[in-house]
């Protein structure tokens, strides 16, 4: 067991909300004491159970050094656009004495990375690594259950996808990656948790394999529109926060060794849904 017992959220929405979950569930179970949801403070967000929903101005540190007292592991899961308020938060939890940082990753690998969304993401790695902060990394792949219709409206029988569609591409749903990150953080020990990245992958597709699932699945046709990668290279060139080509393009160049190396294994009972199981049938 980590001993970890007082867990944070940041963002009870998109991904927030599926974890919020989860740890009540552990909650009730006794495997932790206390969970706290932090909101903006312009929020209307509620969360139902026994979890304390605080409030916060996310640019002021000591509103977000108050509201972290005495937690453990803050798990951030605030949107892309609000990706840059990581480092006050950090520094917020590195003087109210949090132990792990859990910053918002929940998709592709980010490491490394100089540009863009990721550029974004992998920035804050080398934030926390200055402020000698324990993090731990969540790599997720895609949505499973989420990625449909804001990004591949696949129930419309027209979708566009980045190159030729044959790239291995990981998947898994929200559900599923609640369970996970909160499997591992209340069960390894806190030395394997620290500074380590985590691959955790439902399900492994083609999209022109999913797609053909779909019209197995639905006895509906799908048109395929590719897109090639030159042409997402220049609308990212030009904007270079253009979420949906940055996608499309990481899911059209995804290394099929990363996709298929995992820790899985870590949670043995995991057994998380297949990908074509999250795509509602129109």
């Amino acid at each position: 067991m980590s001993g970890y017992k007082n867990f944070a959220v940041l963002g009870a929405g998109n991904t927030g909300s599926f974890i919020i979950h989860q740890l009540l569930e552990h909650k009730s179970a006794g495997t932790i004491n206390n969970v706290v949801v932090l909101t903006r403070q312009e929020s209307k967000t509620t969360v139902e159970g026994d979890a304390k929903v605080i409030p916060v101005d996310y640019s002021n540190k000591q509103s977000v050094k108050d509201a972290l007292a005495g937690v453990d592991v803050v798990i951030c899961t605030i949107a892309t656009a609000a990706l840059g308020a990581q480092a006050g938060i950090a520094q917020a939890a590195k003087e109210a004495g949090v132990k792990l940082f859990v910053p918002s990753e929940f998709g592709g690998l980010t490491a490394r990375a100089t540009e863009g969304v990721v550029g974004q993401k992998a920035w804050v790695h080398d934030h926390l690594k200055a402020l000698s902060l324990p993090y731990a990394l969540f790599y997720t792949g895609i949505y499973s259950d989420f990625v449909w219709p804001p990004f591949l409206n696949i129930a419309s029988g027209k979708v566009s996808v980045g190159g030729d569609g044959n790239s291995l591409v990981p998947f898994t749903s929200r559900t599923d990656i609640a369970r996970y990150v909160c499997y591992v953080l209340t069960h390894l020990p806190a030395d394997q948790l620290e500074n380590r990245a985590f691959k955790l992958f439902g399900d492994i597709k083609s999209f022109n394999e999913v797609f053909k699932a779909y019209e197995a699945k639905s006895g509906k046709k799908v048109e395929v529109t590719y897109i090639p990668i030159s042409e997402l290279d220049a609308r990212i060139a030009a904007n270079p926060m253009d979420l949906v080509s940055y996608l499309h393009k990481l899911w059209a160049t995804v290394d099929p060794i990363q996709a298929l190396d995992n820790d899985n294994y870590l949670y043995p009972d995991w057994n998380p849904s297949q990908m074509i199981d999250n795509i509602t049938i129109a």
